[in-house]
């Protein structure tokens, strides 16, 4: 083989060589970006996630969600991060919490997992809750040390909701445990879902054997009817309504005023009916007295006034007065009739003078009371004046045909009280 066919095949050699290369460098480069895949999903993450040496206590690997924390936290992710140091971005209080968690960990067998709920202070400075998930790893191949992989998140809206509750929680049991009020809430089919100590108590039952029963198989029937009534109005208008209900406990009956209103789920069906019942029996009983009291203080008001208007006056020994004015309706007329001749008895009148001066108007039902009075004294030997007579009252008497015998008539109470002084000396 001459010079210039050597030349030819080291030229080609190389030219193999150089593609070699070129195919290798690329594979290297295929390698790398491979074995850098995990760690560029691991910076990707929202999580924290980092692998810890336990016995040395340093971060062998973290991601860059915690080394960013980190920083900001005051752990510091330049140079080597160690283990005791990241506890300057955990809460005080919880820093016992995370050591308890770590010795769960390095006490497990490898791959046995624990968890941790801790807070930590945010990039803004707040104080966020992380839940944190950790499993031992073994011990590495350099080194004796035994190690963990922890990985973290933000559960801080969890948290908050929790919170929020359990406060509301509390809430309801206090209201439950401690207002005078009964409180209950029942499904479609009267099924007790929520009662209170009130509820405990009238029922003489605890919340676990009442919850799940049919309220109205509880209940005797007239109460029973009534209350399953207001509850299904309720639940066809969809609206809070009120109504009064009457409970019979061992001392007597009690009405309560009971609040009714649907309540919804989270896609607003109704499916439930809540009740707020609050007793109103001595509210009740004190109505019943006031309007008892008024009633008889109207009733001695009315007798006062008819006393006013129908007085009866005496006016000498055996002689009394009785003035009408005004307009006689038939209990008036009765008034008359009945103060007249208590009067007559209690004074022992000889004569009784009935003024109707005053009188407006009297028809014929008026002037029958009038002449049945005169004749019911003249029962009682009691001789009547009848004074006051107008021309049109006169026409009605005897348009009626009322019969005056026995009765005195006079045009004036001036003229009957001189009739009457004058016949007294006859006596």
């Amino acid at each position: 083989m001459d010079e210039q066919q050597k030349t030819v095949a080291l030229e080609a050699e190389v030219h193999a060589l150089r593609k070699e290369v070129q195919r290798l460098r690329s594979r290297n480069a295929e390698l790398e970006a491979d074995r850098s895949l995990p760690e560029r999903l691991l910076d990707a993450l929202p999580s924290l996630v980092y692998v810890l040496d336990l016995d040395e206590r340093r971060y062998i690997y973290w991601n860059r969600e915690f080394g960013e924390l980190a920083a900001g936290g005051g752990g510091g992710a330049a140079g080597p991060l160690r283990g005791d140091g990241a506890p300057s971005m955990v809460h005080p209080d919880d820093i016992d919490r995370i050591e308890a968690y770590r010795a769960r960990v390095a006490a497990g067998e490898r791959g046995e997992q624990a968890t941790v709920e801790y807070r930590a202070r945010g990039r803004d400075g707040g104080w966020r809750w992380l839940l944190e998930r950790g499993v031992a790893l073994g011990r590495g191949p350099e080194g004796p040390g035994r190690r963990m992989l922890g990985s973290a998140h933000d559960i801080t809206a969890r948290k908050h909701t929790e919170q929020m509750l359990e406060r509301s929680e509390s809430l309801l049991h206090a209201f439950l445990e401690y207002t005078p009020a009964m409180m209950v809430a029942v499904d479609a089919e009267g099924r007790l879902l929520l009662v209170n100590r009130e509820i405990e108590s009238y029922y003489g039952m605890s919340r676990e054997e009442l919850l799940g029963k049919v309220v109205y198989e509880l209940l005797p029937p007239p109460a029973s009817a009534s209350i399953k009534k207001a509850n299904e109005e309720v639940a066809a208008a969809g609206r809070p309504g009120a109504s009064e209900h009457v409970l019979v406990y061992p001392d007597g009956p009690r009405t309560y005023l009971s609040t009714k209103f649907p309540i919804r789920d989270a896609e607003g069906k109704l499916y439930a009916v809540g009740t707020v019942s609050v007793d109103i029996s001595r509210t009740k009983q004190a109505e019943a007295e006031r309007a008892e009291m008024q009633r008889q203080l109207i009733e001695m008001q009315q007798a006062t006034i008819q006393e006013l208007i129908t007085p009866l006056l005496p006016l000498a020994r055996g002689v009394v007065a009785m003035p009408i004015v005004g307009s006689v309706d038939p209990a008036r007329a009765e008034q008359i009739l009945t103060t007249l001749l208590e009067g007559i008895a209690s004074q022992k009148a000889r004569i009784a003078i009935l003024d109707i001066t005053g009188v407006k108007d009297v028809d014929a039902r008026v002037a029958r009371s009038l002449v049945d009075a005169a004749r019911a004294a003249g029962l009682l030997g009691t001789r009547v004046v009848l004074t006051g007579i107008k021309p049109q009252i006169a026409q009605t008497l005897t348009t009626v045909g009322a019969d005056l015998s026995g009765i005195v008539t006079k045009g004036t109470l001036q003229s009957g009280i001189a009739y009457a002084l004058g016949d007294r000396r006859r006596w």
